[in-house]
């Protein structure tokens, strides 16, 4: 097992929506993002192959220059062990957040962190023996991340998974925003929203651009399987949120699927009590994983598509 840190020049410009202008309304405004591959031990620079998974984080953590939060989840380390690769980016660069005082933590799953994982996945494809098409999953942030990034259509993505996917930025991110309101001054930082009277942002769905899952009609014809966990009782992300997504993309013909818990809050990968056998390896390093309900199911979801 081995990981390889990398930095990736992301342009954080959004195009101007202003119509009918005579002046230039896009630019290029490049900042370094950071990004991070796992390696498994069964990696060979020649051969086989090996499968790629794109882990959006959520707003928990980030990916800096030395560490990740992705990188010490259970379900990481779970597809690492059975021969899988793990790849995540920030997907808000640094100087750019410092920039507009931005919350590092806080990428919203916006243009920006897209062009991110996009650029991302190019490099991994270019300087690693990794298999073209990818499976993606998210957890909470990483829900929006995660889902944008398969509704752009600009990387192969066999199928998609998320732990209490945030799918909503109107409902989620600017009516109930987590870390006393951080993801909502990320918004209207980002897409630039207008200010009122009272020194507060004007939400303006025209900005987002189809950058709000439940509001792009893509999302309704979902182009890959999706399956996400969430628990009933979630005070930070709405299960009825979800729940909704996925009726939704059924009734169009759609391969969806809910695994819902009665309790366990913000945290569906936690509950219940450990597999007793997994159906995976569990030694990750010289460590001997605990494997819980969700992310069995999630390690076989993504089996059952590779």
């Amino acid at each position: 097992m081995e990981i390889y840190r990398f930095q990736l020049a992301v342009n954080c410009s959004l195009m101007n929506h202003e119509l009918n202008s005579d002046f230039q309304q896009d630019a290029e405004e490049l900042y370094e993002d950071n990004g991070f591959i796992i390696l498994p031990e069964q990696y060979s620079k020649t051969g086989v192959p090996t499968r790629l998974v794109v882990n959006c984080h959520g707003a928990g953590g980030a990916v800096t220059t030395d560490d990740s939060q992705v990188e010490h989840q259970v379900l990481t380390q779970y597809l690492v062990a059975n021969g899988y690769a793990v790849m995540d980016v920030n997907g808000l660069p640094k100087a750019y957040a410092k920039k507009y005082g931005i919350d590092i933590r806080n990428n919203i799953g916006s243009p920006i962190a897209i062009r991110s994982y996009v650029k991302a996945y190019h490099y991994c494809m270019e300087h690693f023996n990794l298999k073209p098409g990818v499976f993606v999953h998210g957890a909470s942030m990483g829900g929006i991340s995660s889902t944008n990034l398969v509704l752009s259509g600009c990387i192969p993505v066999i199928a998609h998974s998320a732990f209490c996917p945030v799918l909503d930025t109107y409902n989620e991110i600017f009516q109930h925003p987590w870390s006393g309101g951080l993801p909502k001054y990320a918004m209207g930082k980002i897409y630039g929203f207008k200010i009122s009277d009272d020194d507060e942002y004007i939400y303006d769905e025209s900005k987002l651009s189809g950058y709000n899952p439940t509001r792009n009609t893509k999302s309704i014809c979902y182009p890959v399987p999706v399956k996400f966990w969430h628990c009933q009782d979630d005070p930070t992300v709405s299960y009825q949120i979800t729940k909704e997504f996925v009726e939704r993309i059924k009734e169009h013909g759609g391969i969806a699927s809910l695994r819902s818990f009665s309790h366990g809050g913000h945290e569906p990968q936690l509950v219940g009590d450990p597999i007793a056998n997994p159906c995976g390896s569990t030694t990750y390093g010289e460590v001997e994983l605990q494997i819980y309900p969700a992310v069995e199911e999630a390690f076989i979801w993504i089996r059952n598509f590779d």
